[in-house]
């Protein structure tokens, strides 16, 4: 067993984590069992932790320990703030491991569910050893983690930089409204700016800011349209719109994605050609466009787009 060691410059740390699990466990004695350290090393530091803060944290009864409201929060905070410290670790362990064979995918949330299980599934079938690890992101998130190297390769659209990505473009896609089956534009073969303009929307918030105001004035300065639901993840203005809540607009490729949704999909005008890519960094020896890894991507893809 381990006692405490005066003077320790992570006292403070340790004190916390020790406080961290009285709490969890409920009592000094099962937390020395957890942390493999005696009930009395518990206690000072406990002691300690408490003279820190300013205030007892505890009240005895004959049930044990009681944590007062104060103690409380002052877990929650420390056990998100353990949560953190505990992913940097693992990111700087994992920063000098010896590399596995693993891929790491990066790609718009609703992909995730759809077209990467796919994609996973014919790789696997090449490779049996390759360990998969998949990002569900927004198109900013994408491109970060491709630069910083937490991700291999990507299905993002472009622009992109060319002087730090290559990529193969997979699909040219076309403005497209998403509505209830039952809404009034529903039957509509398209449906313009116009049609819209009292209509409540559901919008990617990344997207609105990002998109230099043309997605909600269209070029049209006294033109005014009211978003209802921001949202940071790509394709769940589809969930909002099954519900009836608004309707929304987005593009011909990601909308093959939901088929799961009961949602009507319209071409709308004035339309925005937006292209999709496989995307990975540029020089990284393990992608080219004659890559086994990126042909795979692209063949999986486009059987799927031709199945649809």
């Amino acid at each position: 067993m381990t006692e405490i060691s005066d003077g320790s410059s992570k006292t403070g740390i340790r004190s916390a984590e020790i406080f961290r699990e009285i709490i969890r466990t409920g009592s000094t004695r099962r937390a020395a069992r957890e942390l493999g350290i005696t009930q009395s090393a518990v206690s000072q530091h406990l002691k300690q932790f408490e003279e820190a803060v300013g205030e007892k944290l505890f009240e005895r009864d004959r049930r044990g320990l009681i944590p007062t409201t104060r103690a409380i929060d002052i877990y929650n905070r420390l056990d998100r703030y353990f949560e953190t410290l505990g992913r940097i670790e693992k990111e700087i362990t994992d920063a000098f491991r010896i590399k596995r064979n693993s891929l790491t995918i990066a790609a718009p949330d609703i992909l995730t569910l759809t077209l990467v299980p796919k994609i996973i599934l014919a790789l696997d079938e090449l490779d049996p050893s390759l360990e998969f690890h998949v990002k569900a992101q927004r198109y900013d998130q994408i491109t970060q983690s491709i630069l910083t190297g937490e991700a291999d390769i990507g299905i993002s659209r472009l622009p992109l930089d060319e002087r730090f990505f290559e990529w193969q473009i997979i699909a040219e896609s076309k403005s497209v409204c998403l509505l209830p089956h039952d809404h009034r534009l529903a039957s509509k073969d398209v449906i313009t700016v116009d049609d819209i303009a009292n209509e409540r929307l559901i919008v990617l918030e990344r997207e609105y800011a990002s998109n230099k105001l043309g997605f909600l004035t269209f070029g049209r300065g006294n033109f005014s349209l009211s978003p209802k639901i921001y949202t940071d993840t790509i394709g769940l203005s589809a969930v909002y719109v099954t519900h009836g809540i608004g309707i929304s607009l987005d593009n011909s490729f990601m909308a093959r994605q939901y088929q799961m949704f009961d949602v009507k999909i319209v071409p709308f005008q004035p339309a925005t050609t937006y292209e999709y890519v496989v995307c990975w960094h540029r020089g990284n020896d393990k992608f080219s466009r004659e890559s086994t890894i990126v042909s795979t991507f692209m063949e999986v893809i486009r059987r799927e787009q031709d199945a649809r």
